[in-house]
């Protein structure tokens, strides 16, 4: 299989390229490194705004699997985040339909699902409750128009991510920012009371998931990549300092918006590609402190 995967220098693009190519696959990995990424870049790293890339460009390609993206929902309260990701994520689609590649994979996130009791199947409505959730969702009724302008061979599909998580992910997530602290001998800062919860995905789980999704004939329009179970924050927390040996723990205000839980119903994953047999969390967690470099790799 020859693949681009856009956002491959981030955390999840640049170990997916890692196993697609360990598996025998083509991969061009494409990234415009205006995020600092604590990850090792990968080889024939291809540096490129995805605004550029033209249906020319995706001729050849068999798969584009598209993960780049601005992810920090907080940050997308700002101006400038919502745009970004709705423009790059147009430009994609309606260069691929215009191109011969012949599958699109795209990024979403099981922030579209918003304020819902779990566990939440991919038939669930969108309550997203920020600019980042709410760009997600506009992005998935895009892939539903581009998709019905193109023929029975080619495919989009689309994929929620559950907050994916393990070594060298960006800091400006909940897990590295906890590691981070532990490792800086600083308190773990939790906003609000610590009880809203999150499926937390070892990311080894996530790119098994993903190469499912790759290698399978058909792709799902839309399916959920997570763990199947929430852990509340406060306990991730103890649980980075079971992995420590050493932390405290203190509170902040909560979030705008904050929401709950995310749990993913995984019944339509596992009815399709099968069970994935996962790294239990506190195994995840200290094998993430372990081998995490607390140094960024410079933009």
């Amino acid at each position: 299989m020859n693949l681009l995967i856009t956002g491959g220098a981030g955390f999840i693009g640049s170990a997916l390229t890692q196993a697609l190519a360990a598996a025998g696959h083509t991969v061009t990995p494409l990234d415009n490194l205006s995020v600092a990424s604590r990850r090792p870049r990968p080889k024939e790293l291809m540096v490129r705004d995805v605004r550029t890339l033209t249906a020319q460009d995706l001729n050849g390609v068999d798969t584009v699997v598209h993960l780049a993206a601005l992810k920090s929902v907080p940050a997308s309260f700002e101006i400038g985040g919502f745009e970004h990701n709705v423009a790059v994520d147009r430009h994609i689609l309606h260069t691929f339909a215009g191109s011969t590649a012949r599958r699109l994979l795209l990024a979403s996130s099981c922030e579209v699902y918003g304020q819902q009791s779990g566990p939440l199947a991919e038939s669930a409505p969108y309550l997203p409750r920020s600019p980042y959730a709410a760009g997600k969702v506009a992005t998935e009724q895009l892939v539903g128009i581009y998709r019905s302008l193109l023929g029975d061979d080619r495919q989009i599909g689309v994929v929620r991510f559950f907050n994916t998580f393990g070594a060298y992910e960006d800091p400006d997530a909940v897990v590295p920012a906890f590691l981070d602290a532990v490792s800086e001998g600083k308190p773990l800062m939790i906003d609000g009371d610590g009880t809203q919860a999150r499926d937390m995905t070892y990311i080894d789980d996530s790119v098994t998931m993903l190469t499912r999704i790759l290698d399978a004939p058909e792709l799902l329009p839309v399916v959920n990549c997570g763990s199947g179970t929430a852990v509340p924050v406060l306990d991730l927390a103890r649980a980075v300092i079971r992995a420590a040996g050493t932390g405290t723990i203190t509170h902040t205000e909560p979030r705008v918006n904050e929401i709950d839980s995310f749990t993913a119903d995984l019944t339509l994953f596992t009815s399709t590609y099968g069970a994935v047999d996962r790294m239990p969390l506190d195994e995840a967690l200290a094998v993430s402190l372990q081998n995490g470099a607390r140094t960024l790799t410079p933009a």
